[in-house]
């Protein structure tokens, strides 16, 4: 049997669910790229934190890649993943930034190069500072894609977000997705 492949561009507007910091966060982005034979998907995706205020900023992009199971179905199942370069400007306690090392005087801390900083003596571990960070970023996912029109799907489906190159804010970037997106093209 021979069928004609079903190659072409993809758009499409994401929403991700997540938690930033300890805090509830809404990512709001797009995809994009080309689908060849509703299987294999490569593109770009970019997203910015809804949510956001002075102390809780979030924005990544890069490149993605999925592989679709069923893509000629109805229903279909996705795997790929994200990899991209992002920054954060998020609000954190200083004592969790940079303690309170040994041997320092009350007016001195040490910075996490090494160096040491003169700070008020107003300045506590739990003085609450804005901290900046760039960082890399790689989200493997897993989707479900249903086909409500030959020209649109509905995908549905979850990551994780692994932060890498982050000196210090890591931890409260790393975790959990969910995200729902309405794919236009690939026909």
């Amino acid at each position: 049997q021979v069928t004609e492949l079903e190659n072409g561009f993809v758009v499409a507007p994401d929403v991700r669910f997540t938690t930033i910091n300890d805090r509830s966060a809404t990512l709001a982005g797009a995809y994009g790229g080309y689908e060849m034979d509703r299987t294999f998907f490569i593109g770009a995706a970019a997203y910015w934190l809804t949510n956001r205020d002075d102390d809780f900023k979030t924005q990544y992009g890069g490149g993605l890649v999925k592989w679709t199971f069923g893509g000629h179905r109805a229903v279909g199942v996705s795997t790929g993943a994200f990899v991209g370069v992002g920054s954060a400007t998020l609000s954190r306690t200083y004592g969790d930034v940079f303690g309170v090392p040994a041997g320092i005087t009350p007016n001195q801390r040490m910075l996490p190069n090494g160096r040491p900083m003169t700070v008020s003596s107003r300045v506590t571990a739990s003085t609450p500072v804005r901290i900046h960070d760039d960082f890399f970023v790689a989200e493997p996912q897993v989707n479900v894609l249903w086909r409500v029109a030959p020209w649109m799907r509905v995908d549905v489906g979850g990551g994780y977000r692994f932060i890498g190159a982050s000196n210090l804010l890591q931890d409260q970037l790393r975790g959990a997705s969910a995200s729902v997106a309405l794919r236009f093209g690939g026909n």
